[in-house]
């Protein structure tokens, strides 16, 4: 039997998923979680239709935001939607090999009801230096902003 909170938990959840159904082809970004718990039957969609908008993936450190760009990368690919990720720090370079499973990954995405299984993407790396086996690509030195060119530069802070 559920409890007043946990009621109302789950019909927050489920006022929450209502605003993001759809029945047109989309991305899902995962289940609905109020005070740590998830309902795996309120669920988060974006319509592809969408992902020509502008967008913002904000948080503090450690709250998901460069999962939420790889599990939308990771959909987009499927759905045959190329993505450009400009990644400086490489924390999405490991999209082209399928995941680790493990007992955290296996029991979460039972929480959530999500059917994951590990899977490799395609993955083209582009070097605007030309460095190592990326592929070369060439940029005016006036569309770099001055945090890329400075590592372009291999400048140190003072410089």
């Amino acid at each position: 039997m559920s409890t007043p909170s946990t009621a109302g938990s789950i019909e927050a959840a489920q006022r929450i998923a209502r605003g993001y159904d759809t029945t047109a082809a989309s991305v899902t970004l995962g289940s609905v979680v109020i005070d740590g718990v998830a309902d795996p039957t309120a669920l988060v969609r974006i319509p592809l239709a969408m992902f020509n908008r502008h967008g913002l993936v904000a948080g503090a450190t450690g709250t998901g935001k460069t999962k939420t760009l790889q599990v939308i990368a990771e959909q987009l690919s499927t759905a045959g939607v190329p993505v450009l990720i400009p990644d400086v720090k490489g924390d999405l370079t490991g999209l082209f090999a399928p995941g680790e499973p493990g007992e955290r990954i296996s029991q979460r995405a039972a929480e959530t009801g999500d059917d994951w299984a590990a899977a490799g993407f395609p993955v083209e790396f582009l070097s605007l230096a030309g460095a190592g086996d990326a592929v070369p690509i060439r940029a005016a030195i006036d569309s770099f902003g001055p945090i890329l060119l400075s590592k372009v530069l291999a400048l140190n802070d003072t410089q």
